[in-house]
């Protein structure tokens, strides 16, 4: 998970550099092949990384067995994040597509964003369903949750700007380091409660 936050902030670094609706590539003289080069070098380091720590934890401390219930929950708990993410941004494509007035004119003068990122509610109510899920020791989500919950009051107002452009980049940088604090917490309750397998075996040798 910490490796994915850190690649989720990385993004939000990509998205803070370069334009990312059609009027600003416009703006910008069109678009250009660094950017998606750029894009596509991090999004495979990223998924590098993720299956070197996968493979970390094997080592470390073997491999997970789960029942077919556990993987079908799990499976439905994935889906539902990806949802979580995916309508409310596809209801901002919408609205900038389509420019939608949905906000006061002194927010968004072209009347093309919503009135709050319900991107960073819905992921935050996805979060509560993932505690669940992990088991009420997890408090830490919570907590992370209510962050995400204030975050999405606070777009009401504004801030960040009620724009397509800076709502997503708000999502990516908050569930980036949401990932990567519900991560190192894991991984500290993770060292606690199992024993090193690498550990165990030198002890017996």
């Amino acid at each position: 998970m910490t490796v994915a936050g850190a690649g989720l902030v990385l993004l939000f670094v990509w998205e803070m550099a370069f334009p990312l609706t059609p009027a600003d590539l416009r703006a910008a003289g069109g678009p250009t092949p660094l950017p998606y080069v750029l894009l596509a070098a991090g999004c495979a380091a990223m998924v590098a990384g993720i299956l070197w720590a996968n493979a970390w934890y094997r080592r470390h401390y073997g491999a997970v067995t789960r029942t077919p219930k556990q993987n079908r929950l799990g499976a439905i708990v994935a889906g539902a994040g990806v949802l979580a993410f995916l309508i409310p941004f596809e209801a901002e494509i919408l609205a900038l597509n389509r420019g939608l007035l949905v906000v006061p004119p002194v927010l968004d003068p072209a009347g093309r964003t919503l009135p709050a990122n319900f991107m960073v509610f819905a992921v935050s109510l996805w979060i509560i369903a993932y505690w669940l899920y992990l088991g009420r020791g997890f408090w830490h989500y919570l907590v992370i949750a209510g962050i995400g919950l204030v975050l999405g009051l606070v777009s009401i107002a504004g801030i960040p700007p009620a724009t397509f452009d800076w709502h997503v980049r708000e999502i990516t940088l908050f569930f980036g380091l949401a990932t990567i604090a519900g991560g190192i917490i894991d991984h500290m309750i993770l060292a606690r409660s199992m024993p090193s397998s690498e550990t165990s075996v030198a002890s017996g040798s």
